[in-house]
């Protein structure tokens, strides 16, 4: 009777990627420093890893690139921002790290569909 059981499947061995405390240190750091210029030389210095590595294991861990993880913390924290404070977009932007209003609101309509002025509504 026992043979006929199915058996659970082991759940996939993953190799590579970055390990939690990696990615957890990585995370706070990026959460941190929205407001600037975060270069990869940066984050693979945190990491202990090569460039190459470091963007491998990156985007094996979060499934998708550093710059553009990166990309979409800043747009979520202006969403946030444009939700919760009445800041003017061109301050938001700055103060999230892209180079203008323009740039904001260029990245924040192709992630969500809509002008960042509708997400204040």
């Amino acid at each position: 009777m026992l043979h006929d059981l199915a058996l659970p499947e082991a759940a996939p061995e993953q190799h590579g990627g970055l390990s939690p405390a990696r990615t957890h240190r990585i995370h706070e750091y990026i959460s941190s420093n929205l407001d600037r210029n975060i270069s990869i030389e940066e984050l693979t210095e945190m990491a202990g890893l090569s460039v190459h590595h470091f963007a491998r294991a990156f985007k094996q861990t979060i499934a998708m690139p550093p710059h553009s993880y990166i990309l979409q913390r800043r747009l979520e924290q202006a969403q946030q921002m444009l939700r919760t404070t009445k800041l003017p977009l061109s301050e938001i932007a700055l103060s999230l790290g892209f180079s203008d209003q323009s740039h904001l609101a260029r990245h924040f309509r192709r992630m969500t569909g809509f002008p960042p002025s509708a997400a204040r509504q």
